[in-house]
C-alpha cells in the first residue's frame, strides 16, 4: 500500500496500480522536460499492464510535422515519437494513438462541448485495455468540483464510464514554456527537502505530482534569440 510521501515511480507497485485503468499525465504544453518525464515514467508503467498509450496531437503527426504554435509539436516531441516506435517496435508498448482531433458539429461554439467529446473519444479508444493519456492538464483536471457549470474530459469520464483513474500532474518549480510564444512560468514554493528535485512524486489520494524542477520552453524567444 503506497503511503503519502514522496517516492520515485519505481515505489508504485503492482498491487498499487492494478485498481486504476488509466494513468493520466497531465502537461503544461511546450517544455523539453516533459518527455525526459515520459520517458522515466512510461517504461515502468508499461511492466505493469499499461501498454495503451493515448497522446493529445493532431492526428497527421509525424517526424516530418510542421512545428506548431502551441507548443505540441516541437524538435523534442519528434524525438519523443520516435522513441515511442521503437518501444512497440521491440514489444515494450502494445499501441500508440494520437486522439483531440474531434471538429465541432456547429460553428456556434457555445453548442459543442469539447471536453465531453474528447471524454467519449478516450472511452471508445481504450475499452478494455489499461492505458496511459497524455493531455494539456485542464483536460483531466477536477473542474465539476468548482461549480459554475463547467466539466473538463476526466470530469465526463466519471460520468459517463465506470473506469478508475489515477492522476499525475507534471509540477513545474520554475521556467519557462512555449504556447502562441515564449512565457515564464509562475515560480512555485519548494522546501528545504529537494522539492526541485527531478523525479520525486507525491501523492493525495488518487492525485500525484511528478516533480520536475526548473524547466525550459521548447523553442527560444525570437525577441531574446
Amino acid at each position: 500500500m503506497i503511503r503519502e510521501g514522496i517516492w520515485s515511480i519505481k515505489n508504485f507497485s503492482s498491487e498499487a496500480l492494478k485498481k486504476y485503468d488509466l494513468f493520466w499525465i497531465g502537461e503544461i504544453h511546450g517544455i523539453r522536460e516533459n518527455y525526459k518525464a515520459y520517458k522515466t515514467i512510461l517504461p515502468y508503467l508499461a511492466k505493469n499492464g499499461f501498454r495503451n498509450i493515448l497522446w493529445e496531437m493532431p492526428s497527421d503527426f509525424s517526424e516530418k510535422s510542421n512545428y506548431t504554435r502551441d507548443g505540441r509539436i516541437n524538435p523534442f516531441s519528434i524525438k519523443f515519437l520516435s522513441w515511442l516506435k521503437k518501444q512497440i517496435e521491440a514489444g515494450k508498448i502494445d499501441n500508440l494513438t494520437f486522439f483531440g482531433n474531434i471538429m465541432p458539429i456547429s460553428s456556434d461554439a457555445k453548442l459543442f462541448n469539447y471536453e465531453k467529446e474528447m471524454a467519449s473519444e478516450i472511452i471508445e479508444l481504450v475499452r478494455n485495455s489499461k492505458s496511459v493519456i497524455i493531455s494539456g492538464n485542464y483536460h483531466m483536471m477536477n473542474l465539476a468540483s468548482k461549480g459554475g457549470g463547467e466539466k473538463s474530459a476526466a470530469d465526463f469520464i466519471k460520468e459517463k464510464s465506470n473506469l478508475r483513474i489515477l492522476k499525475m500532474y507534471l509540477e513545474y518549480s520554475k521556467g519557462t514554456f512555449y504556447n502562441f510564444g515564449c512565457k515564464k512560468l509562475a515560480e512555485q514554493f519548494t522546501n528545504e527537502k529537494g522539492g526541485l528535485e527531478f523525479g520525486k512524486i507525491t501523492r493525495q489520494n488518487d492525485l500525484l505530482s511528478f516533480k520536475m524542477g526548473k524547466v525550459n520552453a521548447v523553442f527560444k524567444n525570437p525577441a531574446t534569440g
